[in-house]
């Protein structure tokens, strides 16, 4: 007798669309998404149900290969080493941190977008996402980067975010066709409400409906399918418990990363470390491939959280 397994049922689109039209309606009933509230909520729910996807990144370089890099110990060196490294640039030049930042999370979401048929679309949309706020939410962006950075000069990034921004749309209506013409609706519908929301919410809230709805829930059910653990095990033995210890750095950051306010000591927090957790994110399973000498494979473990 043979069982068929079904693959689960993917909702990142629905829920991204919900989450879309809600606060698009919230918007115009005159809810202040904006404000100090909404912004600090939105900070939090990045945390909780943003950050979990990237916990199961050892077992998957684990089941990747054997050999003395693939063990725990040597793993986390690698990965603590990058975090580390991360940090130090967010404490000595955090304006570079936050350009860095911005380059990698481009690199990062644009393996949301594979089916365009051409790497320069898929970074272009994944650009688009990052930068669409600088059309009609400028001033809030600096406001974010000055609370990022604690520094003024950060406002150098959104000025150049706005310049690449144009360009970058067209390429990301090039992309969406693309997708469309491959059959891959999905991604097609979910890159044009990503770009949307990041035109017309404010930027936060439109970051957090793409990272939490859509990119987050996605590449975390196709990892529990790829590591060798039952998905209750998976949340018991790594998720929940990695997922509290990304909690306790933000927490740690809250607490060094002085702030005039709730909300700006938040955003500080949440998107730093973010980008802390990023880097070994993406960069732990090739620098294990290197070193475990094992020929050089897709880093699809390493981009595609």
């Amino acid at each position: 007798m043979t069982t068929t397994t079904h693959a689960p049922l993917d909702l990142s689109l629905p829920a991204l669309a919900l989450g879309a039209v809600g606060c698009g309606l919230a918007l115009v009933a005159g809810v202040p998404l904006a404000g100090a509230t909404a912004t600090s909520a939105a900070c939090l729910a990045l945390l909780v149900f943003g950050l979990p996807h990237g916990t199961l990144d050892l077992e998957l370089i684990k089941a990747r290969g054997r050999g003395p890099w693939t063990g725990l110990a040597a793993l986390l060196i690698v990965y603590l080493g990058c975090a580390a490294a991360m940090l130090a640039l967010w404490l000595v030049a955090p304006v570079i941190a936050l350009g860095a930042f911005i380059l990698i999370a481009t690199v990062h979401f644009s393996e949301d977008w594979d089916g365009t048929g051409s790497r320069f679309l898929e970074l272009g949309l994944a650009l688009a996402v990052l930068a669409a706020p600088t059309l009609f939410h400028r001033a809030a962006l600096e406001r974010i980067f000055i609370a990022l950075t604690g520094q003024s000069e950060a406002t150098a990034i959104a000025d150049a975010m706005l310049l690449v921004t144009p360009l970058a749309l067209v390429v990301a209506a090039v992309a969406v066709a693309a997708l469309w013409s491959a059959g891959r609706l999905t991604q097609a519908v979910a890159a044009t409400l990503a770009v949307a929301s990041m035109v017309v919410l404010p930027p936060i809230i439109g970051f957090v409906l793409y990272f939490c709805l859509f990119h987050s829930p996605r590449h975390l059910t196709d990892n529990l399918k790829r590591v060798a653990l039952t998905r209750g095990r998976a949340w018991v033995r790594v998720v929940l418990p990695l997922t509290v210890a990304a909690a306790g750095i933000a927490g740690a950051l809250y607490g060094l990363e002085l702030r005039a306010d709730v909300a700006s000591g938040l955003i500080a927090a949440s998107f730093m470390t973010l980008s802390i957790l990023t880097v070994p994110h993406m960069l732990a399973p090739v620098l294990v491939t290197r070193l475990a000498g094992q020929p050089r494979r897709s880093c699809a473990i390493g981009l595609r959280v």
